[in-house]
């Protein structure tokens, strides 16, 4: 609006809209949480978009996304709204307190180390899962969508097992920062309307290659192993060489060909012999999303320790 119509004009409070407050129709309810998917601030999820594997596979592996599913314990640790009052006893809002979820994971030690990664301030917008698999989304002012804006993430101190009493676990609390979006500003992706309920969205697991064969001097093949970084023992199997990618001295090495010996053993084919000296550093890798985030049947894999050897 012009100048002329907007100055000095203030609202005596409430939206001035009509409020609608009949209760006709299928009532539109979010259960306890449970889930939580991460958003790269600024992620902005358009309104043609399907809330899909499809759509959500590939930010998961380009880390734009990050999955925590099946939470076992949820706190709410909203604030307070805060009321100043006068000496008439007239009480009038100051402050509206913000959201605050904690979410408490019994997931293993491997679990609990990634999830301390994720201490931030401002990093991530959230989209909030329900028990019955129903999602809370933002909606923008254009019509698309985005995460719950983000503040502090703080992944806490893993609480030990007490004989007799609660489980090991480790709890990751996170607030948000627009009290709007949680008054106003948000839909409901209800579960009978999405073909993907949370346990299918897809998340990345740790692994460990390493070499069972250092290579040698005009060595063309490469011999490795591949475990899970859970247990470091459970094999992983049905990789393909475009789940492989192999760099030498820093260059991206082709590979010809790769065969699963025996469960999680696997001989790679390289185009060129490798020499004494040079650096061989084995990777996963999707070409779909030029990722180190393989895609092997319908499981993601990322290798998290470093292989890197010498060719004798």
């Amino acid at each position: 609006m012009d100048l002329g119509t907007i100055a000095s004009k203030k609202a005596c409070g409430g939206s001035g809209d009509t409020i609608n407050t009949g209760k006709l129709g299928c009532l539109s309810l979010f259960g306890t949480p449970a889930h939580a998917i991460g958003l790269i601030k600024g992620t902005e999820m358009l309104s043609t978009d399907e809330f899909n594997d499809t759509f959500l596979r590939p930010l998961v592996q380009k880390g734009i996304a990050v999955p925590l599913i099946d939470a076992s314990n949820f706190e709410d640790l909203s604030g307070d709204d805060n009321f100043s009052t006068n000496a008439k006893t007239i009480k009038r809002l100051n402050v509206k307190g913000l959201p605050e979820y904690k979410l408490w994971f019994e997931e293993g030690h491997e679990f609990y180390r990634e999830l301390d990664k994720l201490e931030s301030f401002k990093r991530f917008d959230w989209l909030i899962g329900d028990t019955e698999g129903n999602w809370m989304i933002v909606r923008k002012s254009n019509g698309n969508f985005k995460g719950f804006t983000g503040g502090h993430v703080t992944p806490e101190l893993t609480k030990r097992q007490v004989e007799g009493g609660d489980p090991e676990m480790k709890a990751v609390s996170m607030q948000f920062l627009d009290r709007m979006e949680w008054d106003r500003n948000y839909e409901i992706l209800h579960i009978e309307d999405l073909s993907i309920t949370p346990q299918e969205v897809p998340v990345i697991n740790g692994t460990e290659i390493s070499f069972t064969t250092l290579p040698a001097n005009t060595d063309t093949t490469l011999e490795i192993k591949v475990v899970l970084a859970s247990d470091r023992s459970s094999l992983v199997e049905g990789l393909d060489d475009v789940d492989f990618v192999v760099t030498v001295n820093s260059a991206s090495a082709t590979i010809s060909g790769v065969v699963e010996n025996t469960p999680g053993n696997y001989t790679l084919t390289l185009s060129s012999a490798v020499s004494t000296g040079e650096n061989v550093f084995v990777e996963h890798f999707h070409g779909g999303t030029n990722t180190k985030v393989a895609d092997s049947n319908n499981v993601l894999y990322r290798n998290v320790l470093s292989n890197n050897e010498v060719v004798i």
